[in-house]
């Protein structure tokens, strides 16, 4: 095992770097789901614990796939609690993505939650990350997601917090919170392309959930852009598959 998945998103995603670009969301596949899908094309693999069916537990297999297939692996935390986030780089995630954070004071937290004292207060103690060299310097992307209007107000302090790598955007929840019409409408996209300005400006990564033509398009201005989701995947793959024997 070796720490080539956070190294290649801290590169990778920094300003003016090419950027990983294109990342499959899963929800629902296994480990052996991930094998079969691993070579889709994908330069990362986010896995969804808020939604969906993926549970903690099923991350360590899932990371063992991707990096076997040498692909950056980010979890979605299915809340701010501080012992899955612990959790989460105790198994050896690349990056993690908090949904919900509204303000500073709450990206202040989840930067305490993920980095060891004196600059957080993570505890250490026996886990899969302590079988990879330098392991405690090797500290996964923190990414908090904007995803309310609040989130969206507060965006700029969010990423001033020091610890704080970058911010994902998700333009679903931000439309609803928003109300604005769809996640396609002028507002939305005006929206991310103000969060995405702002994490230009403060020199770290920015990415989003696409899932949508009008969202992918905006891809070559984000560092991630998690494309769509396995759902979506295998609903069209079957859906192209018995159209051609129709």
């Amino acid at each position: 095992m070796s720490n080539e998945g956070t190294a290649r998103l801290r590169t990778e995603t920094s300003p003016n770097a090419a950027g990983l670009r294109r990342g499959l969301w899963l929800s629902f596949l296994d480990a052996y789901g991930l094998e079969v899908a691993a070579n889709c094309g994908a330069d990362w693999i986010g896995v969804d614990l808020q939604h969906g069916t993926l549970q903690p537990c099923d991350v360590v297999g899932l990371l063992r796939v991707a990096e076997q297939a040498g692909l950056p692996l980010l979890t979605r935390m299915p809340s701010h609690d501080p012992a899955l986030i612990s959790r989460a780089i105790d198994a050896g995630v690349n990056g993690i993505i908090i949904p919900g954070v509204d303000t500073a004071a709450q990206a202040r937290a989840l930067a305490a939650a993920s980095l060891l004292p004196p600059l957080g207060s993570r505890s250490t103690g026996t886990a899969r990350i302590t079988l990879r060299p330098n392991n405690t310097a090797d500290v996964p992307l923190l990414l908090p997601m904007i995803e309310t209007a609040l989130g969206l107000q507060n965006a700029a302090e969010i990423l001033a917090v020091h610890g704080v790598d970058g911010v994902f955007v998700g333009p679903y929840d931000l439309t609803v919170s928003s109300g604005f019409s769809s996640p396609t409408s002028p507002e939305t996209l005006s929206a991310l392309k103000h969060v995405i300005s702002l994490a230009r400006r403060a020199g770290k990564t920015v990415g989003f959930m696409a899932g949508r033509p009008e969202l992918l398009a905006m891809a070559d201005q984000a560092d991630l852009v998690a494309v769509d989701t396995d759902v979506t995947a295998l609903r069209n793959g079957l859906a192209g598959l018995f159209a051609t024997t129709a």
